[in-house]
């Protein structure tokens, strides 16, 4: 996701913020996405980006 950010050239924040709120579920976390996917495990962290992905295609 940081690649992707620098690829497109926007600041991390703008790309890792809503990563953050689909996994967490949550705008403010004590951790950031990273730290949260780690937490959450590859599949439960699939599991729920795919979840936000949904909510914003409708």
């Amino acid at each position: 996701m940081i690649d992707m950010a620098k690829e497109k050239e926007l600041k991390n924040g703008t790309v890792m913020w809503p990563v953050r709120i689909a996994a967490a579920g949550k705008t403010v976390t004590p951790g950031g996405a990273v730290e949260i996917l780690d937490i959450l495990g590859r599949e439960e962290a699939l599991r729920r980006l795919e979840i936000g992905l949904n909510k914003i295609e409708k």
